[in-house]
């Protein structure tokens, strides 16, 4: 076999990384998905910094293979402690899964079989959804996110302040007293406007369902109009809409799905206009605390318009801050980073705390040291940054390897894991197949460029 038809691309690399990553969003100890999660860093990683030889002619029936075994697997693996709403639609939803990947394996040439393997997918998630929002809708039954997100909501109709004790809700460590209390709302005003505000009407989780589907949307226009790198963007497709972690992450209420997608339409935006790229970009780094790691990243990236870009991005993302700051200044920071800061050890942190502690090692380092650090990997990271989709690869790098020191849990692995999708989709529309363009639909050609 010549290396050209090996078949084991860097594409191909990176759709197990995205496999080993979606795994560790459901594994049932914190040291296998600590493991799952670095190991599928280090697979993306070296698909960034390193050319692997060959193409991704095998890529169709590759995206099957790991698709349908990171379903199988995950029931194998899936969490005891979650709750009973998400165990009953897990077997349903990776049955569906499945059965999607199964189309498109056996018929993936074909245009009909294509489109039948993605609405299958589709349905897979609408079913899993729908049957979680059947049976928690407006509950009351949510987690402390949950919780957080409604009182949010109410202070902010009754024309309170939710970052002082006018929001009050129980907190969910299982390392803690069962009456534990978190004081102020723990996300900033972006999340406030979206999650908490859609909270005093209605239920929070349906911006992270709002989010992901428009997410799987995009992804999926590219495998179903059989352009630019289709074998890629459908294999990544398949590992988006058939993700194990999605029925914990929209019953959670967490709000990765929205950082997620504005930081989708900020790249998509990036070469048509600088200023609406650089204040959608602020809205994403103002979404959640931990995204101020890229900003060396993004000052770092080779781009003409990245100084203005950043200072648009840097000023919106102040902006949103302006009206708690001004209301009560010691409230905003007791609850966007004192909440944060006073998370101690936890054993069960998807990391290397969470892995050494498998071993009955009790490590964490100390906050200082870990904000350090992630500087230095952020700025090592950046400087070989030059396009728009190796720039968000690089990000999910960043976050990731940040979150692998320090303390990170499902929700943050479910971030890294879009980004690196988002990326590889990215990277696969802006790739051209010679034998596409003079009219050759064939699956598998190769491209042209790689990144």
């Amino acid at each position: 076999m010549t290396r050209a038809n090996s078949g084991v691309g860097p594409m191909s690399f990176r759709i197990i990384a995205i496999g080993a990553v979606s795994l560790a969003l459901v594994a049932a100890h914190s040291p296998l998905a600590a493991a799952l999660a670095i190991v599928g860093l280090f697979l993306f990683g070296w698909t960034i910094w390193r050319k692997i030889p060959g193409d991704d002619s095998g890529v169709v029936r590759l995206s099957a293979v790991v698709a349908s075994m990171t379903l199988l697997v995950s029931l194998l693996v899936s969490r005891t402690s979650v709750p009973d709403a998400v165990v009953d639609v897990r077997l349903p939803g990776a049955a569906i899964g499945v059965v999607a990947c199964a189309v498109i394996f056996i018929g993936a040439r074909r245009q009909s079989w294509r489109i039948l393997g993605i609405a299958i997918a589709f349905l897979g998630v609408f079913v899993v959804t729908g049957q979680l929002a059947a049976e928690v809708w407006n509950s009351g039954l949510g987690t402390d996110i949950y919780q957080a997100h409604k009182a949010a909501g109410t202070a902010l109709v009754n024309g309170q302040n939710p970052y002082t004790d006018a929001v009050r809700f129980f907190n969910g460590s299982p390392f803690v007293e069962d009456d534990a209390v978190l004081v102020g709302y723990p996300y900033p005003p972006v999340v406030l406007l979206t999650f908490g505000l859609v909270a005093a009407f209605t239920d929070p989780r349906l911006v992270s369902a709002a989010a992901w589907l428009a997410i799987l949307i995009w992804a999926a226009w590219p495998a179903l109009t059989r352009r630019e790198h289709a074998n890629a963007s459908l294999a990544v497709f398949l590992m988006l809409a058939t993700l194990p972690g999605w029925p914990l992450i929209w019953y959670a209420s967490w709000t990765e799905p929205l950082s997620l997608l504005l930081l989708l339409v900020a790249l998509l935006s990036w070469q048509r206009s600088v200023l609406i790229s650089g204040i959608l970009l602020g809205f994403a780094l103002a979404s959640k605390q931990y995204l101020i790691f890229l900003a060396p990243l993004l000052a770092l990236h080779r781009d003409d318009d990245r100084l203005k870009r950043l200072g648009l991005a840097v000023t919106t993302a102040l902006i949103t801050l302006i009206p708690p700051i001004l209301l009560d200044p010691a409230a905003m920071y007791r609850s966007m980073i004192g909440n944060l800061a006073a998370i101690g050890y936890r054993p069960d942190s998807v990391s290397v705390v969470g892995l050494l502690n498998g071993f009955g090692i009790r490590f964490k380092l100390p906050e200082t040291i870990w904000l350090i650090l992630g500087v230095v990997v952020s700025v090592a990271v950046g400087l070989g940054s030059r396009s728009v989709p190796s720039l968000l690869g690089r990000a999910g790098v960043v976050l990731g390897c940040t979150f692998a020191i320090g303390l990170a849990f499902t929700n943050y692995w479910f971030l890294v894991m879009g980004m690196l999708a988002v990326s590889a989709l990215l990277i696969g529309r802006d790739q051209v197949i010679p034998a596409m363009a003079h009219g050759d639909s064939r699956v598998g050609s190769r491209p042209q460029t790689r990144p």
